[in-house]
């Protein structure tokens, strides 16, 4: 069975988004990689796992990308929208995220720049409620509301143990479910116990993040590209809350100390990525994310 995979070109010719005067000099060719680790509490350590591994809305486990990703930036001068693109790119290659190796390939994780947000979003709720994720009609208006200065919403599909794979999408008059391809409810095919998981896995088929141009500035490109990227490969429920230790999540949270807000991804950052990407995801939601504190604890060591 083919994988579904909404595709995003629509949402890029319908937007139209002019791209802002193109007339700053070219940002620096920048390095994957982190600051240097330190010796940190375990337990702030744990802190920060819990508050980012966000459980996807219907099969709540936490959702990672297998389907290779094509992002594109849209919105800001070519040599920024370029910059935040191949920024995305690299951090995937440092996560072990699949890219899509097709020369154009289809875009699935769309990066877009506006000064009108909201009514970008009214476009996504009205047309395409799809990308918005999945989700139950009453909360349409609330899940498509622009709260943060940059802010993602994901599809997701299910894969059962046989590698049958559905998408997450409105189902017509019978609400919100697992439909697949061909538009039917499928009878998915699991493994194992509730205790060690079920075998079913969930998976990112379109991320869309935006950007509101109006209340970045200021912001350096590498920060924001790096702060962009952790958004693309995964998924938390805000960035809004100051994680205690140093992480390029806490950007743009308010109250952070300067020393727990850095310029670019951290080790933290990137052993979260490592570890999202060699989990178990057919496990239990608290098994996954397990399996990532326990990659990240062996890779940043001291603990």
């Amino acid at each position: 069975m083919p994988r579904f995979t909404a595709p995003l070109a629509f949402l890029v010719a319908a937007l139209a988004l002019p791209a802002r005067a193109d007339d700053a000099p070219a940002p620096p060719v920048e390095n994957v990689i982190v600051t240097a680790p330190a010796q940190r509490p375990e337990d702030a350590l744990n802190t920060f796992i819990i508050a980012h591994a966000a459980p996807s809305p219907l099969l709540r486990k936490i959702a990672r990308w297998k389907t290779g990703i094509c992002p594109v930036t849209i919105g800001l001068p070519d040599r920024f929208g370029a910059f935040i693109t191949q920024r995305i790119i690299r951090v995937a290659m440092l996560a072990g995220v699949p890219l899509d190796k097709r020369e154009p390939c289809r875009p699935n994780v769309a990066v877009l720049a506006t000064d009108k947000p909201q009514a970008l979003l009214d476009f996504v709720r009205d047309r395409r409620p799809a990308l918005l994720g999945f989700h139950y009609r009453p909360r349409r208006q609330a899940l498509a509301t622009m709260r943060f200065p940059v802010q993602a919403w994901y599809s997701t599909a299910t894969e059962d143990f046989d590698g049958f794979i559905s998408a997450d999408l409105p189902s017509g008059d019978m609400g919100y479910g697992v439909m697949s391809t061909r538009g039917e409810i499928p009878m998915l095919h699991v493994r194992g116990s509730r205790a060690m998981g079920d075998g079913l896995r969930s998976e990112f088929t379109t991320a869309i993040i935006l950007v509101d141009i109006s209340k970045i500035a200021g912001q350096e490109i590498g920060a924001l590209a790096d702060y962009v990227a952790m958004l693309a490969l995964s998924q938390a429920p805000s960035y809004d809350g100051c994680q205690p230790v140093p992480t390029i999540t806490n950007l743009m949270a308010p109250g952070c100390a300067a020393g727990l807000k850095p310029d670019g991804l951290t080790d933290i950052d990137a052993t979260y990525l490592r570890g999202l990407y060699k989990m178990d995801a057919g496990r239990t939601y608290l098994g996954e994310r397990g399996s990532i504190a326990f990659e990240m604890k062996k890779d940043l060591g001291g603990y």
